[in-house]
């Protein structure tokens, strides 16, 4: 049998505690506070970053630290794997995917694969344990890789900030529409662009209701359901935000559709803000 290391970053909402239980190597982002640098998950997890947000800091994020990422890469090296599968966040939102292709190629580490998940969040969690499980079977790369390929081009994902105030501050939004959008008490809904370049408006609303509705109708008109689809919630401190839109999503889906809820983690909150949900699908393999 094949030997494979399966491997993703934290913006999957794997976190290191987990790492060990699935078998899948976590390289942490950093999150920057202050002139200090710290990995996520690690240094710093989800509520003493809540704690920075509450205090009123302006936490940043950046890619995995490269002497970090070159000193595991090394240790990869040595294990002598057949395979060195690397799941990251989309190369569109973060400099992680070039940061492994350029250390592979400096180490010269030919059995690498660097996957662009085009994505975030949990179908990237999704992708790194379903490779997991393709190679714990037996499965050829060329399986694992043409499974990626179809999760890649079927997930979607949307969010529904508490307000614009975190995604003004990460310059994801300017001042004057998060400004607008305050004074008219208008609620955001955004979504992933399915290329994975860019977060976008997908609509506004005057009530929660009204939101949740639009986001049950987005996910039924991509005829995601129980039968072919994993459905994922990350959130932020906003549960009891989700409890109600779980009680119209459930009515609406069916009961036999299930919806794994996930702690969003630092450094996704440092963008979406406190209080914040997003709604994800992944197709099933």
């Amino acid at each position: 049998m094949s030997k494979f290391l399966i491997v993703t970053d934290t913006t999957s909402t794997l976190i290191p505690q987990d790492s060990e239980k699935y078998g899948i190597e976590i390289v942490p982002l950093s999150v920057l506070n202050k002139g200090i640098e710290y990995a996520d998950g690690i240094d710093i997890n989800a509520e003493q970053f809540a704690d920075l947000l509450r205090n009123g800091e302006m936490p940043t994020t950046s890619q995995p630290n490269i002497g970090r990422v070159e000193e595991l890469m090394k240790k990869w090296k040595a294990a002598d794997y057949d395979a060195i599968l690397i799941i990251t966040i989309s190369s569109y939102l973060s400099g992680t995917y070039q940061g492994f292709l350029m250390t592979a190629k400096n180490l010269d580490m030919k059995n690498v694969h660097v996957i662009d998940s085009l994505t975030v969040g949990a179908p990237m969690l999704d992708m790194a344990l379903t490779a997991k499980r393709y190679a714990d079977a037996g499965r050829s790369l060329d399986d694992i890789l043409t499974m990626l390929k179809s999760k890649i081009k079927d997930t979607y994902s949307m969010l529904y900030p508490k307000n614009l105030e975190q995604l003004k501050k990460g310059g994801r939004i300017s001042p004057v529409a998060a400004g607008m959008a305050s004074l008219l008490k208008i609620k955001p809904l955004l979504y992933l662009k399915e290329d994975g370049t860019c977060v976008e408006k997908y609509g506004m609303a005057r009530t929660d209701s009204k939101i949740y509705d639009m986001i049950i109708e987005e996910f039924k008109k991509r005829n995601v359901n129980a039968e072919t689809h994993e459905f994922y919630i990350m959130e932020a401190e906003g549960m009891e935000n989700v409890e109600v839109f779980l009680s119209k999503a459930k009515e609406a889906f069916g009961t036999d559709m299930s919806f794994k809820i996930i702690q969003l983690p630092a450094v996704l909150t440092c963008h979406a803000g406190l209080g914040s949900f997003a709604v994800q699908s992944c197709l099933k393999n």
